[in-house]
């Protein structure tokens, strides 16, 4: 089903979730859902309920299916990063800081 939404970005128009808000008990109803995940889920409900898509592949930078160029200005979020250093990583480049510069800001104790 690609290209489907995948979890880390979904984007809806005000119109789409309108049309969500009032149909998506038929998805609920008359789809298959109970093994789905909330992306897949949701691909599947919007078209069920002819919600039409658009294709913005320069949104999110998807490190598995098109790559993500964390210094990238034009991006609005990088995925997946499911490490720790990764992710800081990531975030060093996209806010051009040194390398480990920001990863003791988040180091904090909460106990």
């Amino acid at each position: 089903n690609f290209p489907m939404m995948y979890g880390a970005v979904e984007i809806f128009s005000q119109a789409a979730m309108a049309t969500y808000a009032t149909a998506s008990w038929r998805c609920g109803k008359e789809l298959p859902w109970h093994q789905w995940g909330e992306d897949y889920f949701m691909t599947h409900c919007m078209d069920y309920i002819g919600v039409d898509r658009i294709s913005d592949f320069g949104v999110l930078g998807d490190n598995v299916c098109i790559g993500a160029n964390c210094e990238d200005p034009g991006v609005a979020s990088f995925h997946p990063f499911k490490t720790e250093d990764k992710w800081h990583a990531c975030w060093n480049a996209a806010n051009d800081l040194p390398a480990d510069s920001e990863k003791e800001a988040f180091d904090t104790d909460v106990s």
